[in-house]
């Protein structure tokens, strides 16, 4: 086994040993994935054949393999903590910009439909002081009435056809 086929193989087996425990009803058949990973890399005469060969015999179970593992705690560097928060406040900031925007739109949505409620209000008031709402409440009835007997009737129509 070539020295660079031997990199990819200890990438593929820190994930059982470093980052993963494994159960004992599962070291049997972690131990036959790990002899056909070893009986690969020996076929391979490179690590882009490894690769290759990898992605074709060897990933599905592989990746079958890893949610039925148990993940190990690590504890976190000073950089990779840092990198974190930087992480969390960048979220944090990108939501809080478009927390403001999702406001100013339903504050602006309120106040426009407040502006068309004082409207219609002043509209049917001015009406009633005019005396002419009664007449207009009975047009618009009768409208809708009509557009619904008439949408009645089409329907009936259609269906005896």
């Amino acid at each position: 086994m070539t020295q660079d086929v031997q990199v990819c193989v200890n990438a593929r087996l820190d994930f059982f040993t470093k980052y993963y425990s494994v159960p004992a009803p599962m070291v049997p058949e972690v131990d036959a994935f790990v002899h056909q990973l070893y009986a690969l890399a020996e076929r391979s005469a490179n690590a882009m054949e490894f690769e290759q060969g990898f992605a074709t015999e060897l990933s599905a179970r592989f990746n079958s393999l890893l949610p039925r593992l148990q993940p190990v705690a690590q504890q976190l560097t000073a950089q990779q903590q840092a990198q974190a928060r930087q992480n969390y406040q960048q979220m944090r900031q990108e939501r809080g910009e478009s927390l403001a925007d999702d406001v100013a739109s339903e504050f602006a949505d309120d106040v426009a439909m407040k502006m068309e409620s004082e409207m219609i209000a002043g509209a049917r008031k001015q009406m009633i002081e005019d005396g002419t709402f009664g007449q207009y409440t009975r047009v618009t009835n009768a409208m809708e009435d009509a557009q619904y007997l008439g949408g009645f009737l089409g329907r009936l129509f259609k269906r005896k056809k």
